[in-house]
């Protein structure tokens, strides 16, 4: 669990970076996206749009949407337009003409019943997660860090940064939102 000071109404005002050295340093804009009932209707994109194709396939063993399935998809586009608008001030590098020099490759949604898990990996790109619902924490073990989500927390992770979820010990589904994106070499922007 990541605590901080301030109490629960100045997460609806403040966007915030973890600077963490362990052994290197990285940056991990997170926030709180505070629409209730937008959290509702991205839980239940996934929950109807659950693929045969990709759950239990990959690094995750529960539940998952089509890799692709949130690109362009109306509240995506909304929950992406929040966190850049946000983070446009304190991540600049990131999120200044955001969709002028980023593309994203992978938008999707997991569903972790109880006993299912995520295998240590990485990507290779940035990495942001929206957590919809409580569930078992997200273990980072490069930096020995623990991050126990609450509906509307996210996070974004640079390149490369190890990760893994414990079986889910609870009864509830864990739902989370994650997308993938890379920032293009300047003369590719807006391409």
């Amino acid at each position: 669990m990541i605590e901080y000071i301030k109490d629960h109404a100045d997460r609806f005002k403040v966007s915030r970076s973890l600077i963490i050295t362990y052994p290197r340093t990285i940056t991990i804009p997170n926030g709180y996206y505070p629409n209730i009932a937008e959290h509702e209707n991205l839980k239940l994109e996934i929950k109807n749009n659950i693929s045969k194709d990709t759950s239990y396939a990959t690094n995750v063993k529960g539940g998952m949407t089509k890799w692709t399935f949130f690109i362009n998809r109306p509240h995506f586009s909304k929950f992406l337009e929040y966190v850049r608008c946000h983070h446009f001030v304190s991540n600049p590098e990131i999120f200044e003409d955001f969709y002028k020099k980023a593309q994203i490759k992978a938008a999707w949604g997991n569903e972790l019943r109880k006993g299912d898990s995520v295998d240590v990996h990485s990507h290779g790109n940035f990495h942001l997660i929206l957590y919809l619902t409580k569930g078992s924490p997200l273990i980072l073990p490069e930096l020995n860090l623990k991050i126990t989500p609450s509906p509307g927390d996210y996070y974004i992770f640079p390149p490369e940064v190890q990760h893994y979820v414990e079986p889910n010990p609870y009864e509830d589904y864990r739902y989370n939102l994650i997308c993938n994106f890379d920032l293009l070499p300047t003369w590719e922007w807006g391409k």
